[in-house]
């Protein structure tokens, strides 16, 4: 197995395998995206996205953004970082808005290569779908985040996409990310030109659902429902399909863009968010400034000095990673608040209630409430 891509900081989303990754060999198995490292923050394009088809549904970007403090602003910033846990409220407040269970098709239905950027373009001039394929699940991460990773085995002449939800995730959540990750690669092979999507087989872990129309429509192949893992079974030849859309002079130009946005994001990467990685990876052990600074082979006095550069201490960030931590579990999973209080580190459960409080203003159970909407009532 190779090794995993292990997305683990804010900064971590530019970070990608090598372009060869996914060169299919015999039953090997490729994973593409830990999902079970810390979760990672998303670019802007996805919310982005989601703004212009609730413009489209007749909802306006207020309503969508409501009780996440992101604003139009910050969204113009392509360096800006959107929060797992606002994430989730925002697809919240699009499933109460539209009223759709179904939400994950009309979004696929709305893409365009426009709304993947540089992205789009790139697969879009690639010389086959072998090409498309892998460059796509390279760069996935800077759209969909790392809530649902990929691991790719070649079987024989086929290819089999496993999903590989985050640790614990929600059910409902699970159900939605699996169904926007499906209708997007069907969008994605529409817009790249394939005549179809070479799907053999589906299989999903969750119920088979209302809107099971939607998946026929746009899926011809067998779907099996409470499957033992989330998989899709590419047929023999899949990899090897031509695109209308080649270009090879576009192509190394859009490379290019591809590199640059993923240098200049990796450029920005400071003192303190190593120490918030470190600190990630290390919830449950509570470590000290001497700590975090022996890993990063400096001495504490160095480390300060060099986040006091940054407007930060040790403290802040201490407390802003725990806190984040805690609100990602609480928007992501069903998690009862005594397992987030072992995996926080903290004590015991008053403990993190107090925590929480002091510095959200909110009782936990208020925070999940809010970041689930009405899923919180499914």
């Amino acid at each position: 197995m190779a090794n995993p891509v292990i997305l683990g900081t804010e900064q971590d989303i530019a970070w990608f395998p090598s372009p060869g990754v996914l060169s299919p060999v015999s039953h090997q198995t490729r994973t593409i995206a830990n999902p079970h490292g810390p979760l990672v923050r998303l670019r802007p394009t996805k919310v982005n996205f989601y703004l212009k088809v609730a413009r489209r549904l007749g909802f306006d970007s207020d309503q969508v953004l409501s009780g996440t403090g992101i604003s139009q602003k910050d969204l113009a910033d392509p360096l800006y970082l959107v929060e797992v846990a606002k994430y989730v409220r925002i697809v919240a407040n699009m499933h109460r808005l539209s009223e759709f269970r179904s939400l994950a098709f009309t979004l696929g239905d709305h893409l365009t290569l426009g709304d993947l950027g540089i992205l789009g373009y790139s697969v879009m001039t690639c010389e086959t779908s072998d090409e498309a394929t892998r460059l796509w699940l390279q760069y996935i991460p800077v759209f969909f985040g790392n809530l649902i990773g990929f691991a790719c085995d070649n079987i024989g002449d086929q290819l089999l996409l496993t999903y590989l939800p985050y640790a614990d995730i929600r059910g409902e959540l699970l159900q939605f990310l699996i169904e926007e990750k499906i209708c997007c690669e069907m969008a994605l092979q529409r817009l790249i030109g394939m005549p179809e999507y070479p799907i053999e087989r589906l299989t999903l872990t969750y119920p088979e659902p209302a809107h099971i129309d939607r998946y026929r429509k746009l899926i011809r192949c067998p779907i099996e429902f409470c499957a033992p893992r989330n998989t899709m079974l590419l047929s023999s030849g899949a990899l090897k399909i031509p695109l209308r859309g080649h270009d090879p002079e576009t192509h190394r130009h859009c490379l290019k863009l591809l590199t640059d946005v993923s240098n200049s994001v990796n450029a920005g990467a400071t003192t303190s968010h190593a120490v918030k990685a470190i600190l990630h990876e290390n919830l449950q052990h509570q470590l000290t400034v001497d700590e975090v600074a022996g890993r990063l082979h400096c001495t504490a006095r160095t480390l300060n000095r060099r986040l006091e550069k940054e407007s930060l201490n040790f403290s802040q960030l201490y407390v802003a990673t725990r806190l984040e931590a805690i609100q990602n579990m609480l928007a992501t999973t069903n998690l009862e608040t005594g397992q987030i209080a072992d995996r926080v580190g903290f004590s015991d459960v008053r403990s993190l209630r107090r925590f929480f409080k002091a510095h959200t203003g909110k009782t936990i159970q208020q925070f999940r409430s809010d970041a689930l909407g009405d899923w919180s009532k499914s």
